[in-house]
């Protein structure tokens, strides 16, 4: 679902560590192994904070959608062309509220 941000997450820490000095040293030199259980943890911690924070963003929108839905729902043009006709009659004969 956020593989953009994982993958974001996960380039800069293979950058970073490629440009340690100790990944340069073939003693502590990183297999793909490594490579892809770091990437493991990565994508889940990233897929974590990005869900926590997107949590209430979701609840904002579901509530703004029910809003809009309902309002939609009540919304008739027919009633809005209505009233106006209404509102033009009564100005003309006098009526106006």
């Amino acid at each position: 679902m956020f593989h953009f941000y994982s993958q974001l997450a996960h380039h800069d820490i293979v950058c970073a560590l490629e440009k340690s000095p100790q990944f340069l040293n073939n003693e502590y030199m990183l297999t793909k192994s490594d490579l892809n259980q770091i990437r493991v943890v990565v994508n889940e911690e990233v897929d974590a904070v990005v869900e926590k924070k997107l949590k209430p963003i979701k609840k904002d929108l579901r509530y703004l959608k029910k809003t809009v839905d309902l309002t939609v729902k009540n919304y008739d043009e027919g009633d809005i062309k209505l009233d106006r006709r209404v509102r033009k009659i009564e100005a003309h004969i006098g009526l106006t509220s």
